[in-house]
């Protein structure tokens, strides 16, 4: 049996059939244009890409050399810190992944991690660039307790003797260690602190949000490792949340937390990034806070310690503006030190390879792309 199909066009008028062509020809047409432009886009973005290792190899080298110049000026130039904020020994231990270890953890790395008197990732595996421990504890957020709870063994059992604070925070959060200093002067050795950013739910005190960051001194970490972890019940050594499970446990043991919010009633620790903290806060981490949080210029302390939820192209912005742009008048400069002149600009020759950067694609295949060791 034949199947006959009928002609769709066969009973169209040709005036309706004519237009229907051209429609369609002036689509094609359309379509061709935005292909011929996608390929004229993915031409530039290649050149781009061909010739941005020098391109990362300058920046990489700009960071190396900060760090270094940031190792002296910790230990000749903090004239305007106090003897005994200049002196603390402050070891960072930053929870990551290792799928973090050459992004978050390299920016890091690169950035505050750098003024911290020892800094140390927790990660299962080693690596070959960045100082780690590793803790035999399973990956994952329903391990956060068990992770921070063998690292703080092992830190009461390797480093209690060797520094006086021990701060705690994850891959993507920076924290401005001048600030930090001066905060932690505050307090004497012999009394077990607790600081952060507070929150007030499930326990009697509250407890610190780990995202922000929280420091405890080394009485406090004698007190939770000896009266804490080695009495059987007294604290939570596994869970998922670890803020929460460890607030409780200082709290047993009664074991403070101190204020950090400044004297004009702004918070120093900040458990998301710049923006909320500036614009304002939606949903339901409202709840958990000990006290509103001030939007606009009060949001933040002058002297803020931590913001949260920072990419690490964030991480060199932040970097970048806070330790390496000046205000003439409000910092000083070398007499001698010309910064302007008068000269007459001129536009320079254009090189045989030079390729237009446009914003839309340096900081993306920059950070994207890039791995800074």
């Amino acid at each position: 049996m034949m199947i006959r199909c009928k002609n769709p066009l066969r009973d169209l008028p040709q005036s309706k059939i004519g237009g229907l062509l051209a429609s369609f020809i002036f689509i094609f047409l359309i379509y061709k244009g935005f292909l011929e432009e996608d390929n004229k886009e993915t031409f530039n973005v290649s050149a781009f890409v061909s010739q941005s290792h020098e391109y990362l190899e300058i920046v990489k080298r700009f960071f190396l050399n900060i760090k270094q110049r940031d190792k002296i000026y910790l230990d000749r130039e903090k004239s305007y810190l106090d003897e005994k904020a200049r002196k603390l020994r402050i070891l960072c231990y930053t929870m990551t992944v290792p799928a973090n270890m050459q992004t978050k953890a390299v920016a890091v790395n690169n950035t505050w991690g750098a003024r911290c008197t020892k800094l140390i990732f927790v990660t299962p595996e080693p690596s070959s660039t960045l100082y780690t421990m590793q803790v035999d504890v399973k990956e994952g957020r329903s391990y956060l307790t068990d992770k921070t709870v063998k690292t703080l063994i092992a830190l009461y059992k390797t480093y209690r003797n060797d520094y006086d604070w021990f701060f705690k925070c994850d891959d993507d959060v920076f924290i401005i260690m001048e600030n930090l200093r001066l905060l932690l002067a505050k307090h004497e050795s012999h009394v077990p602190v607790y600081l952060g950013h507070q929150f007030r739910l499930l326990t009697k005190q509250g407890y610190l949000s780990g995202g922000a960051g929280y420091a405890i001194n080394r009485k406090a970490l004698d007190m939770i490792n000896e009266e804490g972890f080695q009495v059987s019940g007294k604290c939570e050594i596994s869970g998922k949340d670890e803020d929460l499970d460890i607030g409780r446990c200082f709290g047993n043991l009664g074991v403070k937390i101190y204020s950090t919010v400044d004297t004009q009633g702004r918070q120093a620790f900040h458990p998301f990034g710049f923006e909320r903290a500036f614009y304002g806060h939606k949903g339901g981490e409202i709840y958990y806070v000990s006290r509103p949080y001030n939007t606009g210029p009060d949001c933040c302390s002058e002297f803020t310690v931590s913001f949260h939820y920072v990419t690490p192209e964030e991480m060199y912005l932040m970097e970048f503006l806070l330790y390496h742009t000046r205000i003439y008048g409000r910092h000083s400069v070398a007499k001698d030190k010309e910064i302007f002149t008068n000269k007459e600009a001129v536009i320079p020759d254009k090189a045989p390879n030079e390729v237009l950067l446009t914003p839309k694609f340096i900081w993306h295949h920059l950070f994207r792309y890039s791995r800074f060791e």
